[in-house]
């Protein structure tokens, strides 16, 4: 019989709860165990399932685990347990490490309050870039696709528009970007270090486009 563990960590509830106050699917913190300092995605997209991500600082190891429903922190098989063991460095023989105390452990490291920072957001892009034509964290031009193809009449109407991709990467980086911009035809563009229209596009990203309204 292969190994199977699974117990509820309670704390992700009232993250998630932060998580959609902000309106996004993918959340991080930090976290130490046995002197392993991760970084860890709690990623909601997927309607199937829910999964709890562990990457390793400096190495950018990965451990990914499943969510079980109840939020319950779930190791499936022997292969995915020796996984963890070597991951986090423990012995994994009887009475060498205990799960319910890593999960203890684990649930006091959940952060009941969820700010996105620039950390939080390298982190997400990171795990998953969400844009492939895009780079960076740091919003510092907008390109305004109605203005664009009035200025070129000569240009498909179907092509050069916002793709889903980036609107994807503005609503899990940037939330009020994303409830700002969502309806209309604007790509924002992000580099890797802030410029000089960083902070004015994050405080108003309708009128930094030149008015697209």
């Amino acid at each position: 019989m292969s190994f199977h563990f699974s117990k509820q960590i309670p704390k992700l509830k009232k993250l998630l709860f932060e998580m959609r106050r902000l309106e996004i699917t993918i959340g991080s913190f930090e976290h130490n165990y046995n002197n392993i300092e991760s970084s860890v995605i709690f990623d909601t997209r997927s309607t199937d399932s829910w999964k709890l991500v562990f990457i390793k600082k400096i190495k950018g190891t990965i451990l990914d685990l499943p969510l079980e429903k109840g939020f319950r922190f779930t190791i499936n098989s022997d292969e995915k347990y020796w996984e963890f063991i070597n991951y986090f460095n423990v012995g994994g023989r009887r009475g060498e490490f205990s799960l319910n105390d890593f999960i203890t452990d684990l649930c006091r490291q959940v952060p009941l309050k969820y700010v996105i920072t620039d950390n939080s957001r390298k982190v997400i892009l990171k795990y998953d870039n969400l844009d492939s034509k895009s780079e960076g964290i740091y919003p510092i031009r907008i390109v305004n696709w109605p203005k664009i193809h009035a200025k070129n009449p000569a240009l498909p109407s179907d092509k050069f528009h916002r793709s889903p991709e980036n609107l994807a990467k503005t609503k899990e980086l940037y939330p009020d970007i994303y409830k700002a911009t969502k309806s209309y035809d604007i790509t924002i563009v992000y580099g890797n270090d802030p410029n000089n229209k960083t902070n004015s596009i994050i405080a108003d990203p309708i009128h930094s486009c030149d008015r697209v309204l």
